[in-house]
């Protein structure tokens, strides 16, 4: 099995993780995604629905320029840091993926997410 480590952090950062892991070339784990600048790595606060189609934004990003997609998404994680707007974030959530290509997925709240974060998203996608 080939492993391959990506630090998209600026350098510098002591963060404990790689945000991607490719293996054997064929799957993407991306690590937890804020809603941030995707350039400057900036968080950028909003409403839940704000940050949840900035966050999705930018995984369709990171996907692309790694050789995926959202359409190739086989697993997503979802935090939140207030359960009860789970409603308005998956009215958000579904709108980036075709009805039949959602992906499998854990959503859990009421978890302390860095900073005023309301929601971090984790996936796991193969490439195209």
């Amino acid at each position: 099995m080939s492993l391959e480590h990506i630090i998209l952090s600026p350098e510098g950062s002591s963060s404990p993780y790689s945000d991607i892991v490719v293996v054997d070339d064929r799957e993407l784990h991306l690590s937890g995604l804020i809603a941030m600048d995707l350039d400057s790595g900036e968080e950028r606060y909003g409403t839940i629905t704000e940050e949840t189609r900035l966050v999705l934004d930018n995984l369709a990003v990171l996907l692309e320029r790694y050789g995926s997609d959202m359409d190739h998404v086989i697993r997503a994680t979802v935090l939140l840091a207030d359960f009860s707007q789970r409603d308005e974030m998956n009215a958000e959530y579904v709108r980036h993926f075709k009805p039949n290509r959602l992906p499998a997925r854990l959503c859990f709240g009421d978890v302390g997410l860095h900073g005023k974060c309301k929601v971090e998203i984790a996936v796991t996608a193969v490439k195209r």
